[in-house]
């Protein structure tokens, strides 16, 4: 549920954002400082669908140390007829999809497994143990 403010008055409308593709190009390598600072560039553009739906893609692009690129299509569906999107649903857009973003540099960064080659007793199958790499 999104509120939106007119004026001195509030109109609470109900919306479901969804996503249907993701693509997200970033770098091989992990950076090696913690604390980055990146410039974010973004735009979302919206094509109606119905009369209570847009269809939207958001370009994503982060540029500095770890240079990132994320390409959104999703539905924005509401429970009444609209005819325009007002900012703060594409900020509420933007909120989620750098949560997304985090989540997905988490998930895509490299991770160290080590393998005990005297626990391998035939060498057509090497048990690798799982890790949690994201939560």
């Amino acid at each position: 549920m999104i509120l939106i403010k007119c004026s001195n008055t509030a109109i609470i409308m109900n919306m479901k954002i969804s996503i249907e593709k993701l693509k997200l190009v970033r770098p091989y390598e992990n950076p090696k400082n913690t604390n980055l600072e990146l410039d974010a560039n973004w735009k979302i553009e919206y094509k109606k669908i119905s009369s209570n739906s847009f269809g939207y893609i958001c370009h994503l692009k982060m540029e500095g140390e770890f240079s990132i690129s994320l390409i959104v299509e999703g539905i924005v569906e509401f429970e009444e007829n609209i005819n325009i999107i007002l900012d703060n649903i594409s900020q509420t857009i933007l909120d989620r999809l750098f949560q997304i973003l985090v989540n997905m540099i988490n998930l895509t960064k490299e991770t160290h497994i080590k393998l005990d080659i005297n626990d391998i007793r035939d060498s057509s199958q090497v048990k690798i143990p799982a890790y949690k790499v994201a939560s």
